[in-house]
């Protein structure tokens, strides 16, 4: 073989992407830790819930992240870290960031088959908590966590 051989063999040879660092039972995207409830809770519970985990009611920081999670919920709705005061009042993400559209005139948004929706905070759902990956990988990079197992999505 070429001295320069093995180094150009080496330079087409793919990296392996390296893991989103998740708790046993989340999913990893884009820097994050996702945990989908299979209990139900109302909205108030929810959060306590993901507090108690270190984490909080999911946020979405663009399209892609919303786009994932719906991906991942399955048919159950899943409350999100989405809420407001009043009906004339503007939601707010638990972080106080602003939001993306809400459809209906509920408090609480959840997870719907069709996006981001509404409705009494009271009601018994699935919940989505997140937090960030530690140590994670870049935004380009796409896992799931399961055991410990890395799985391309």
């Amino acid at each position: 073989m070429k001295p320069g051989a093995r180094v150009a063999l080496n330079a087409f040879q793919p990296r392996p992407q390296p893991c989103a660092r998740c708790p046993f039972d989340w999913i990893g995207y884009r820097g994050k830790c996702y945990y989908f409830s299979e209990a139900e809770r109302n909205w108030t519970s929810s959060q306590d819930n993901c507090s108690a985990l270190s984490a909080s009611l999911a946020m979405f920081d663009s399209v892609e992240d919303l786009s994932f999670t719906m991906r991942y919920k399955g048919i159950s709705e899943h409350w999100v870290g989405l809420s407001r005061d009043g009906e004339e009042q503007p939601w707010k993400w638990v972080n106080r960031s602003q939001p993306f559209q809400v459809q209906g005139g509920g408090f609480c948004a959840y997870l719907g088959d069709t996006g981001l929706h509404s409705s009494q905070c009271s009601t018994e759902r699935n919940w989505v908590c997140t937090k960030p990956a530690l140590n994670s990988p870049d935004k380009g990079n796409k896992t799931r966590r399961a055991q410990n197992l890395c799985i391309s999505s």
